[in-house]
Order: C-alpha cells, then structure tokens, then sequence
C-alpha cells in the first residue's frame, strides 16, 4: 500500500497514478489529505518512487505540493 498526501487536486493525482503502465494501483480511499492505493508491487519503495515521478511528469504535478510514502 502506499499514500499520497495531497491537499489540492486529489482527482487528477487519483487518475494519474491509476493510468500507470509499471505496476497496477488501484484506489482504496482516502482519510482526509491521504489517499490509499494498493499496488501489485514486490517493491514497494520503488512503487512510490515510480507514482511520485509520475505525478512529477505532469504540468499540474510539477507545481503540485504532496508526499508519497510506502506503508
């Protein structure tokens, strides 16, 4: 599982993190700026690492404060 912290602009980051091709996450739910994914992941450091370049390739993410961490 891994959570991203995100303020602003949940959906977008729920979307882009859903449409990448490396792993498959999937969107558990959120509890209030954290939202929940789980992953098809043995390395789990690397999914995040892999969802927080995503986020960061974006135009939106770029500029977009979050943290991603693995649970």
């Amino acid at each position: 599982m891994i959570i991203i912290s995100c303020p602003i602009k949940q959906d977008f980051v729920i979307e882009t993190v859903e449409g990448i091709e490396k792993y498959q996450y999937k969107f558990e739910g959120k509890s209030g700026i954290n939202l929940k994914f789980s992953v098809n992941a043995e390395d789990m450091e690397d999914a995040a690492t892999t969802a927080k370049a995503a986020i960061k390739a974006t135009e939106v993410g770029a500029v977009l404060y979050f943290q991603v961490k693995a649970e």
